[in-house]
């Protein structure tokens, strides 16, 4: 067990600690796992106090968390998650922020920010997450860190807590790529084989910014894609802008979210803290016939996203539009923010397609994420790549 918490990481007044069921391929190592996933014998939190006080304790384990313990690792504690998973910010209002160790006075981002903060401070060795519009990716990214969100439905989210199914995601997050790829072969079931790419696809408009020493970086960046063996084509993924994107992506996020636990979270909308309460009362604005409108969008998101990428073909973008915010933003300002990194997240989240993070550059001492997406399926050709760029 850990003696104490420096990361502010795990949840406060128990450390759901588990053994090993049997040697294997993760034997001596050890993760934490986000307090969406069911661990036998304690209350999943879903990071608030007061569903955790309102639920019973599960019954079963997770099949994620099981793999796992299957083969060999060991389970060292829940981490904190941003309250109903509902945020991209990673700052809990009952429990702190978690530390981003690389950047103290920066957030970590959400909603997986516990278990990005284990990793990224040497608490654990791996940790599993969930990411439903970025939250694998963005905390990857301003922690520093290499994360994963795989191929819709490629790992079991049964006994994990929903937010949006449609949309929601098993992942996990790692120091290394290679340590990255040693826990996906476990959890996808399938070996990690050797990186084979044909084209890069660079999406130009997520590499445009403002700030000219980022844009330096970026431009020295793809200058290095470019001295591969490979094809190397820009194009505007989000023409004219991903306001479409992300408005089907909100849509259906928030109906799948008010269906799940709407009628809780409305007799408990006091117990929120007041960036997600404020959001939270929203979610049951959304018809039916709103979301059935959007699902055709994503539909047709969906089919222009995949007539780009195919396998051997891989998108290149920043996960996020920059370093990670420093803490102390207005809500005004968090939320503006939040709409500006959706750009980043909402490729992979409304088509369903796997996105590696890679902390590949830095500016000012703080980490950016390189991202990779892939067609579906390439999950693992993802964790094959990051081996490659992680190494070079």
């Amino acid at each position: 067990m850990i003696p104490t918490d420096p990361c502010n990481a795990f949840v406060p007044g128990e450390m759901a600690t588990v053994e090993p069921n049997k040697n294997g391929k993760l034997s001596s190592l050890t993760f934490a796992v986000k307090e969406l996933y069911d661990v036998k014998g304690f209350v999943t939190g879903a990071g608030n106090p007061r569903w955790k006080n309102t639920h019973p304790a599960a019954q079963t384990t997770a099949p994620a968390v099981e793999i796992l313990l299957n083969e060999g690792a060991t389970l060292l504690g829940k981490t904190i998650s941003d309250e109903m998973a509902f945020s991209l910010d990673g700052e809990n209002f009952h429990y702190g922020t978690p530390l981003n160790s690389k950047c103290p006075d920066r957030i970590p981002g959400g909603s997986s920010s516990g278990s990005a903060a284990a990793v990224a401070g040497g608490l654990v060795d791996f940790a599993l997450g969930t990411d439903t519009a970025g939250s694998m990716r963005i905390p990857a990214s301003y922690c520093g860190i290499y994360g994963i969100r795989p191929s819709h439905g490629a790992i079991s989210l049964k006994n994990v807590h929903p937010m949006a199914p449609s949309f929601d995601v098993a992942g996990w997050f790692a120091r290394t790529p290679d340590m990255l790829a040693r826990v996906g072969s476990v959890l996808l079931g399938a070996g990690i084989p050797e990186f084979k790419v044909n084209k890069f696809v660079i999406a130009r408009d997520l590499f445009d910014t403002k700030d000219q020493g980022l844009a330096s970086k970026y431009g020295a960046f793809i200058q290095r894609l470019s001295r591969l063996p490979v094809e190397i084509v820009e194009t505007e993924i989000g023409k004219p802008d991903f306001s479409a994107w992300i408005e089907a992506l909100r849509n259906i996020q928030w109906w799948e979210l008010n269906q799940a636990h709407g009628e809780w979270i409305s007799r408990n909308l006091d117990t929120f803290g007041e960036e997600i309460r404020g959001r939270l009362e929203k979610i049951s604005s959304v018809s039916r016939q709103d979301m059935e409108q959007k699902k055709l969008v994503r539909e047709q998101l969906t089919r222009q996203i995949e007539n780009i990428v195919a396998p051997g073909t891989l998108i290149v973008f920043p996960t996020a539009p920059g370093i990670a915010p420093l803490k102390g933003r207005s809500i005004d300002e968090a939320r503006a923010s939040r709409l500006n990194t959706m750009r980043h997240t909402c490729i992979a989240t409304i088509a369903g397609l796997p996105q590696v993070s890679m902390p590949l550059l830095e500016k000012d001492g703080c980490p950016i994420g390189i991202s990779f997406l892939g067609a579906r399926g390439q999950d693992a050709q993802l964790l094959a790549a990051a081996k490659v760029f992680g190494k070079s």
